[in-house]
């Protein structure tokens, strides 16, 4: 009986693990070893299922040092696979790395994240870390490349067009030069720049170029291609020739070193009677200058030559006039630095603070000790008249004592106001007690007799 529940367990969990999606990873490098510097291979990823996918997997980043990446243009192959009799069906992730220096490069793992039909919740796998040797384009066992050489293809496409403004051409004419570069198995970015020549007679003007990927007709990126294109405008009449261009590449499919060109262009440019320069300055000098003689009055002169004096003046000047500015700048600090400190900064604020509070102490005691020289509410009252004193401490005790705190609110403002004209009476009296008499011991001799 036990050995029957045993084999009932086991088919049950053996339904429930087939009822669960299974993924797979795979990851390779194509086309095969060896890889040289300026080669372009192909990183697949092939994720895979035995159900389906709900949402297609993000690409995951990846950065190497010395390695030019193209990841993937958002869009996947699809796939359909057998793997251990099993029908799998799957996307396929392509990233271009091309090596620009030879070293030891090393493909870190990429995470992904799978949204499968039938999971409860996403599937996060990674891929297989793999590694590779980017070798110099030049060996012991097939043609040496030379320096320089930093396309490396299966194949190369270089052709070119020419356009005319017009037929025949005349000076003022322009001849447009077009290069087409097609790499197969190259990225876009490494297809050197055309290198067009200067002609003399001949102004030229280049054109952005254009650089984006091969596609294979059914969306992947088999290549990379590149245009580029020059302007000439013709500024002399004569025979002309545009010299051929070649393009030196390597051949991975070879390992050998091969040479595309283009032919050279010859064409002739005629006077034009009717071209004029859109902006002839001789020309128009002349007829501004022609039967016009130039005349300038006595008050213009003046003017001028007084503007010139002045900013002559100024600029000889320039160093005094920044010495007496800093200067300005000084007094005008101390002016401000003077103001806080005085008492009638500190009268200020303290009518500031009596508008919120009703005896705001510290603008209180400031106010006293730059106005009398002491912070103590004792030394206002001894020189306050009597009346002005006793309505003081009235107001003072009003404060803590009373229930109602707007009166006194207003009738110490109205005591300070009244008794300010009195302190700065005292005050100077007290200053001109202080003050030493000038000693004359003539004078003083002279009154004693």
């Amino acid at each position: 009986m036990s050995r029957w529940l045993l084999l009932l367990w086991l088919l049950g969990f053996t339904a429930i693990a087939a009822a669960q999606p299974q993924v797979r990873v795979e990851t390779r490098l194509t086309p095969e070893a060896p890889y040289r510097v300026g080669s372009t291979l192909r990183l697949e990823i092939d994720l895979l299922t035995n159900t389906w996918f709900t949402q297609a997997p993000q690409a995951a980043d990846l950065q190497m040092p010395g390695v030019l990446i193209t990841p993937p243009n958002g869009q996947a192959d699809k796939l359909t696979v057998s793997r251990d009799g099993e029908n799998y069906f799957g996307l396929r992730l392509t990233y271009l790395l091309s090596p620009l220096e030879a070293q030891r490069v090393n493909i870190p793992a990429l995470s992904f994240s799978l949204q499968v039909g039938q999971a409860s919740a996403p599937y996060q796998v990674n891929s297989q870390p793999l590694s590779f040797n980017a070798e110099p384009a030049t060996g012991q066992d097939h043609a040496s490349a030379p320096r320089g050489i930093t396309l490396v293809a299966k194949a190369v496409r270089f052709s070119q067009s020419i356009e005319r403004s017009a037929t025949p051409l005349k000076v003022g004419d322009s001849l447009t030069r077009r290069l087409w570069v097609e790499a197969e198995g190259a990225q876009g970015m490494l297809i050197p720049p055309a290198e067009f020549a200067t002609i003399d007679g001949l102004k030229s003007y280049p054109l952005p170029a254009e650089v984006k990927p091969l596609s294979d007709g059914r969306g992947a990126i088999s290549g990379g291609q590149r245009r580029d294109a020059l302007s000439y405008i013709i500024e002399q009449p004569g025979s002309y020739r545009l010299p051929a261009l070649q393009l030196q590449w390597w051949d991975a499919t070879s390992a050998t070193l091969r040479t595309s060109q283009v032919p050279a262009v010859e064409f002739e440019a005629i006077a034009n009677t009717a071209y004029r320069l859109p902006f002839d300055f001789s020309a128009d000098l002349q007829n501004l200058s022609r039967g016009q003689p130039l005349k300038l009055s006595t008050s213009k002169l003046l003017l001028g030559a007084g503007a010139l004096g002045l900013l002559i003046g100024l600029y000889l000047a320039r160093a005094r006039l920044r010495q007496q500015y800093q200067h300005w700048l000084a007094w005008r600090r101390a002016r401000h630095s003077a103001w806080l400190a005085s008492e009638g900064y500190a009268w200020n604020q303290l009518q500031r603070a009596l508008k919120t509070s009703a005896v705001p102490l510290q603008p209180l005691y400031r106010w006293l000790q730059r106005s009398l020289g002491s912070p103590q509410l004792s030394a206002l009252s001894e020189h306050l008249p009597a009346p002005q004193a006793q309505a003081l401490r009235q107001a003072l005790a009003a404060r803590y004592a009373a229930a109602d705190k707007a009166a006194p609110l207003i009738d110490l403002r109205s005591s300070l106001r009244a008794m300010r004209p009195a302190l700065r009476r005292a005050r100077k009296r007290h200053a001109a007690d202080e003050l030493l008499r000038p000693l004359n011991p003539q004078h003083t001799g002279r009154r004693a007799e």
